[in-house]
Formats: C-alpha cells, sequence, structure tokens
C-alpha cells in the first residue's frame, strides 16, 4: 500500500463530494504526479486506450456496450473528461481509500495530445488508434510531430501490449509495433452485419475496431452488431431528439474530417436538401483558430436548394467561407444568436433536420433546447 496514494486520495474524495468530472483529478495529480500508476499498479488494473482525432467517443461507447452484454465489470471515463485529470477522477471515485477498485478492466477515452502521457501511467494492455488528422492545431507538420511522439511511447509499452490502428488511415503507416494489428477496409461486409443507422464508413471503421478488441479479449465478435443494434449514439454524435413532432439529428463538427464523415452520411442517405443548420464557436473548447473551416470541402454539398442556417460566434466566417464553395449568398441565413436561429429553424420542414455543431455551440444549443420538451 502507497502511503502518497492513500493521502492524495482522501484529498480528493473530499474534492469530489462537490462534484465536477476534472477537479478531483487536478487536484490529485498536483498533489501527486504517479496517483493513477499507483492505483493502477496496486490493482492489477488491465487497461484499453481507444485514441484519435475522430470516433474515440464513439468507439469507447460501442466497447462498453460490449462489455455489458458479457457481464464484464469494467470502469471507464465516460464523462468525456478524456485529460489525465479525467482519468484520475475516474480512478479516485472507484477507489476505497485504501486504492482499491472492483473493476479488473477499464476502457480509457484520451485525447491524441495526451496518449504518451496516458500510455507512461496506465502501461495499457491494448491501444485503438482510431485516425489521426488536424484537430485545433495551426499546422499539418504538427501532425507528423505527433507521430513521432506516438511512435516513441510505443516503445515503451510493455511487451504484452498490442497496438490496434485503422487501415484506411495513411498517416498511421508510419506507425511500428512488434504487437501490430491494423483494423477497417472490409467494404464487403457493409450492411449485412450491423443496423441501418451506422451510415458512412466512419461509423464501419468504429465497429471494425471494437471488433478487433472484442478479438484480442477473446470475446465473441458476434457481439459487436447486438451492441450495436441496442445503443445509443454518444453525445451530440448522431444524436437524434424530436420536438414538436419534428425530428433532429445532431453532429458534432470540429475539424475538416468529421465535417467530410457527415456530408458523406448526408449523401449516402439522399438527404442533401433536407434543412441544415451549422454553428461555428471559436471558445477554448472548440479551438480558438477556425482557420480550419478553409479545409472543410463544403462543395460537396453546394448543389443544394434549400437554404443554410449559419449561427454561432463567428457565423460571419462561417457563411464567407460558404460563399467561396459556390453557395448563393441569397441561400444563407445568418444569425449568430443560436437560440434565434434555431427558432428560425424550426419552421423548416424536412424528413430529419441536421445540426452541426462546433462542442460549446452543442452545448449552448442544448441548454436552450432544455426550455422545450425534447424527446
Amino acid at each position: 500500500m502507497s502511503i502518497p496514494m492513500v493521502i492524495s486520495l482522501i484529498i480528493t474524495k473530499l474534492v469530489a463530494k462537490f462534484g465536477g468530472t476534472a477537479l478531483p483529478g487536478l487536484i490529485g495529480l498536483s498533489i501527486n504526479h504517479s496517483l493513477i500508476n499507483q492505483i493502477i499498479k496496486s490493482n492489477n488494473l488491465r487497461s484499453i486506450i481507444i485514441t484519435g482525432t475522430n470516433g474515440k467517443t464513439t468507439t469507447a461507447k460501442l466497447l462498453s456496450e460490449v462489455l455489458d452484454l458479457t457481464g464484464i465489470d469494467y470502469c471507464r471515463n465516460q464523462s468525456g473528461s478524456n485529460l489525465l485529470r479525467g482519468i484520475a477522477t475516474t480512478l479516485i471515485n472507484q477507489s476505497n481509500l485504501l486504492g482499491k477498485i472492483k473493476p479488473k478492466l477499464a476502457v480509457w477515452e484520451v485525447d491524441e495530445a495526451v496518449l504518451p502521457q496516458a500510455i507512461k501511467s496506465l502501461r495499457p494492455e491494448i491501444v485503438v488508434i482510431t485516425n489521426l488528422s488536424r484537430d485545433q492545431l495551426d499546422r499539418y507538420g504538427e501532425v507528423d510531430h505527433l507521430i513521432k511522439l506516438w511512435q516513441t511511447s510505443f516503445d515503451t509499452l510493455p511487451q504484452s501490449s498490442w497496438l490496434i490502428v485503422n487501415v484506411a488511415d495513411p498517416r498511421l503507416r508510419p506507425l511500428k509495433h512488434h504487437h501490430l494489428k491494423y483494423f477497417g477496409n472490409r467494404r464487403s461486409r457493409l450492411g449485412l452485419k450491423y443496423p441501418p443507422q451506422f451510415y458512412g464508413k466512419f461509423n464501419y471503421d468504429n465497429l471494425w475496431a471494437v471488433e478487433a478488441v472484442t478479438r484480442r479479449l477473446k470475446l465473441n465478435p458476434d457481439l459487436v452488431p447486438l451492441a450495436a443494434r441496442s445503443a445509443q449514439p454518444a453525445f451530440g454524435r448522431g444524436e437524434r431528439f424530436n420536438l414538436n413532432g419534428q425530428n433532429y439529428q445532431i453532429n458534432l463538427v470540429k475539424n475538416p474530417a468529421s465535417y467530410k464523415a457527415v456530408w458523406q452520411m448526408i449523401l449516402d442517405r439522399r438527404h442533401l436538401n433536407q434543412p441544415l443548420m451549422l454553428l461555428l464557436n471559436d471558445l477554448l473548447a472548440d479551438g480558438t483558430d477556425v482557420s480550419w473551416i478553409w479545409d472543410v470541402p463544403f462543395d460537396r454539398i453546394k448543389n443544394r436548394h434549400e437554404p443554410i442556417i449559419v449561427s454561432g460566434r463567428r457565423a460571419a466566417d462561417l457563411a464567407l467561407r460558404l460563399k467561396y464553395a459556390g453557395f448563393n449568398s441569397g441561400k444563407l441565413i445568418v444569425d449568430p444568436s443560436i437560440s434565434q436561429a434555431f427558432s428560425r429553424f424550426q419552421s423548416q420542414a424536412g424528413l430529419i433536420k441536421y445540426i452541426l455543431p462546433t462542442y460549446t455551440a452543442m452545448l449552448e444549443l442544448r441548454r436552450h433546447l432544455k426550455k422545450a420538451p425534447w424527446n
């Protein structure tokens, strides 16, 4: 038993009584930098890390659904706090004062920028990488720098660890490991095993990643389509709601790759002219530099006949980008107020109304919708 660990847990559990998904972990790591590793070691906790620019939340949730079906006891940072402080908070909440926890397995959604630190602290059994693209980065060159940092950390993984990587992402090809497994690129199986809501290759990549982990854990891979049929979309990732008899779908967009994936989903569904609202904020959680919108392939939907509602703190920037992509300015409705823009959006009719927000714009919209009967 580690005395520093016990002291840290006593202090942080007092902090946890006041709530918060990150504060207990933040304080715990500030007074004991090795807290995560100490809890992991004292419990022999097996860890699975899921990281990448897009898809990590959905992949972690689907894997959790599979584990639920098997009855395996596990813990997960499901609040979405995917930095080290969020992981620490989860372990603090799961532990007693002596640092003992019941689960023997953990699923961690980890921000790609902190993956090397997470590997050092968690000593994972499996690392899953969904993809890597520009996300709140100023230069594409920084992506190459991140790959180098990842590779250095993979060289420190335990001998028995496995690295599971998306075969379709060319940026991941330089990655090396003595236990390297690829997933994806099995187009012949599209639509055969999985339910209709999983349109788009990006969703199949998530499912195939979970299949690969399931096999590595020696579980039945047929549990994955079963989990997919019962799973509800992760927070803002294809999440649907009904308001006043009309159907809405929220798809979080935070970089060119996520926009491209959503465009493909909309085109696959032949919903090009369904109602569409785009929300762009520039707060810290969104990325204060919104220049990435100029890399979004908006021309893929420029043949729309219906108007697009544009809102958020940087609505004017987004409207300008759409004009340069060839949209008729007469078809753009620009209103920086998200609540007012949504009121206009409600008046449009369609099978499904698509809302594509950045992170804080989504939170602002959700706060507004709490005033309405959302079901």
